[in-house]
């Protein structure tokens, strides 16, 4: 009989995840409890715990101790605060340390030299989050390839446009996009070279933008001329949806979409017998048509936002359909192997 420490990392990453809040999804906050399960899950918990690492004080001795420690593992990840992020970006550097998601949020009152990241660093990269104030750029060479699979950006906090020209254009596997905006229409001036590069090879966009409106703060967020011109998109996440914002964000898609997730609280707060024959015409749009799920959650993302009979009858028209209705639970299906990386949104 196999025992917990025989179980890939994978694996024992999956159930350590269950055991996780949903709403902060980091597991550095929960492993170090699975020793109390039992003896044997010490040792992987602790691989797993310092294998993910959370830098949010400015305590430099300790830093420096703790990266001293993993200099010779790999991080799978690496979360950066404003309070420390030039110190940590540095330090991490000096121990030539491998990254695969670095996260820097929130890099305040002076804008955080990117230039310090050395090019093995970011080229080991599979995922990268940027939103705060920024200058220079690690340096990339002109014929380079990075392993980024993933960038998520804020457009009131976008890294230099020279570094996204530089990053997009060594980044082949780059195939997912989560923006966050506010109430932005386009753009900002001096990106519009490097986008557009990066929309012809995304497989998954992520828009996290408030597109409710109301009298008293009118609110609108067009994406669309961006949407339209991802023309391989795979699966597309809206925050903040109704449906007839999901309709015409839909219009604007360009290929057959085969995962379609929204989060929805706002809506529903406030939806009535109309809105939900809303709601369940969006699966007759034609972008749909080969659509084979559809998660419907709210924020926090253990709870579902729809009413019980709303939830029913909308799950009953997904079905109806082929499509598989989902909330905020995840789990394995007999989908073809190429399908799985978008289906379950890894």
């Amino acid at each position: 009989m196999a025992v917990i420490q025989d179980l890939p990392p994978e694996l024992l990453r999956r159930v350590l995840e269950l055991l996780s809040n949903s709403y902060y999804p980091r597991p550095a906050r929960n492993l170090p409890n699975t020793s109390l399960v039992a003896r044997a899950w010490t040792r992987p918990s602790q691989d797993l715990l310092i294998s993910a690492v959370v830098f949010n004080r400015s305590d430099t001795p300790r830093y420096t101790k703790r990266l001293r420690s993993v200099s010779t593992r790999t991080l799978d990840r690496a979360d950066l605060d404003y309070n420390s992020a030039q110190k940590v970006l540095e330090l991490l550097t000096e121990a030539k340390a491998t990254v695969r998601s670095l996260n820097i949020v929130g890099a305040k009152g002076q804008d955080l030299d990117l230039g310090i990241m050395s090019f093995k660093m970011l080229a080991g990269l599979h995922s990268l989050h940027l939103e705060g104030y920024f200058k220079g750029q690690p340096p990339i060479p002109s014929d380079a390839t990075i392993e980024l699979k993933a960038l998520t950006l804020d457009f009131d906090y976008l890294p230099p446009p020279a570094f996204l020209d530089s990053l997009i254009g060594a980044a082949p596997f780059l195939t997912r996009l989560e923006l966050y905006t506010r109430a932005m229409g386009q753009f900002p001036e001096g990106y519009s070279t490097a986008l557009p590069v990066l929309a012809l090879q995304l497989h998954h966009l992520s828009i996290r933008a408030d597109a409710t409106s109301t009298p008293t703060h009118p609110r609108k967020v067009d994406l669309h001329g961006f949407v339209a011109s991802c023309t391989s998109l795979r699966s597309l996440e809206l925050d903040y949806a109704t449906p007839a914002s999901i309709t015409a964000t839909l219009t604007a898609v360009r290929s057959p979409l085969l995962l379609l997730e929204t989060e929805m609280k706002q809506w529903s707060e406030v939806a009535d017998e109309r809105g939900m024959a809303d709601l369940v015409d969006v699966l007759k749009h034609p972008s749909l048509a080969q659509l084979k799920r559809w998660r419907i959650f709210g924020y926090p993302r253990s709870s579902h936002p729809l009413p019980k009979d709303a939830r029913t009858h909308w799950e009953d028209a997904c079905r109806a359909r082929g499509v598989e209705p989902r909330d905020k639970r995840r789990f394995f299906t007999d989908y073809p192997a190429e399908d799985v990386d978008v289906l379950d949104g890894e």
